[in-house]
């Protein structure tokens, strides 16, 4: 969503803390257009159970990455 950063004050975009709904979410939407040639799944960084980015928002992961490969289309 939208809202003001925490240090600045300037307008800017806040995730949701669930990142890895939001990566299956991604991967799911662009595999059930069939935009994907290939995935892999990978054991990433490691689990973050109470994590902050850069903006101060909190977030959660289980640590796994999903590199997608997209079709190349004509």
């Amino acid at each position: 969503g939208v809202g003001l950063s925490h240090d600045t004050g300037a307008i800017t975009h806040h995730i949701g803390p669930d990142i890895d709904a939001e990566r299956d979410f991604v991967i799911g939407d662009l595999n059930a257009a069939g935009l994907l040639s290939s995935t892999s799944d990978l054991a990433g960084i490691g689990a973050t159970k109470t994590g902050r980015n850069g903006g101060g928002d909190p977030y959660f992961t289980d640590g796994r990455a999903i590199v997608g490969v997209l079709k190349q289309l004509r």
